[in-house]
């Protein structure tokens, strides 16, 4: 029951994956569209821009070809100061002897690098419960009535909270008995950082810790570690 339960749920979980890439396919194929066509845009825009260019450029020379048939010599000199005036006012004004082309702006260039999604689907698999974290001793810290844990998981990606479970240590050694005793244990639910900070202890008393790395496939517990707060006369 559990194999086919599992089987139908990679089915469902794949179909879902499918249907995804199939629509960021279709949004992206959009925008090379939308692309081209603001690119062909910018394209027929400058064609334009060089076109007028050229005819402008082409009346001065054709005027210029003019004066330079003027016979008379007075006629000739007013000509030619009308020809180097127009190309005077023609390159101060607009440039508009030199099309204004930025081709990098128009045709800058994108990339469909597909490397790291393809690197996440390649290492699909099956989820599992994550590692025991490790309460890290020398990095936990105390006052008189806190305790501020620290701990570290193997598992740190796949992990999606952690639970701190505290209770005062009594001298048991039995451990697992203890941690049944679940009416004498206190839980901080839903941490999403390595450490967290116990207030309201009470002040030169040890206490057992111990921390749950929780994701969807379950949970699993850390070995336990005792901590002791501060008593008042002592300075942190």
């Amino acid at each position: 029951v559990n194999t086919a339960m599992h089987e139908a749920k990679l089915v469902e979980e794949c179909d879902e994956l499918v249907e995804i890439i199939r629509q960021r396919k279709q949004v992206i194929a959009v925008k090379i569209k939308e692309s081209k066509v603001m690119k062909l845009r910018k394209l027929a825009q400058q064609i334009a821009n060089c076109r007028q260019c050229l005819e402008r450029s082409s009346a001065l020379i054709t005027q210029a070809e003019q004066s330079l048939k003027e016979n008379d010599h007075a006629r000739f000199l007013q000509s030619a100061r009308n020809v180097a005036e127009r190309v005077a006012m023609a390159t101060a004004s607009s440039q508009v002897l030199i099309p204004d082309v930025n081709l990098n702006e128009a045709f800058d260039n994108f990339a469909l690098d597909f490397s790291r999604e393809k690197k996440i689907l390649e290492g699909l698999d099956y989820l599992t419960a994550p590692n025991p974290p490790s309460i890290r001793d020398e990095l936990c810290t105390a006052s008189h009535d806190t305790i501020t844990v620290h701990w570290t998981s193997e598992d740190e990606f796949s992990v999606t909270s952690y639970e701190l479970q505290y209770t005062i240590y009594t001298g048991q050694t039995n451990f697992i008995s203890l941690y049944n005793s679940a009416d004498s244990w206190m839980i901080v639910p839903n941490i999403k950082q390595n450490h967290y900070t116990v207030h309201g202890l009470q002040s030169g008393t040890r206490y057992i810790f111990s921390v749950k790395a929780i994701n969807q496939a379950g949970s699993r517990n850390s070995e336990p570690a005792r901590l002791k707060t501060n008593s008042k006369s002592e300075h942190v």
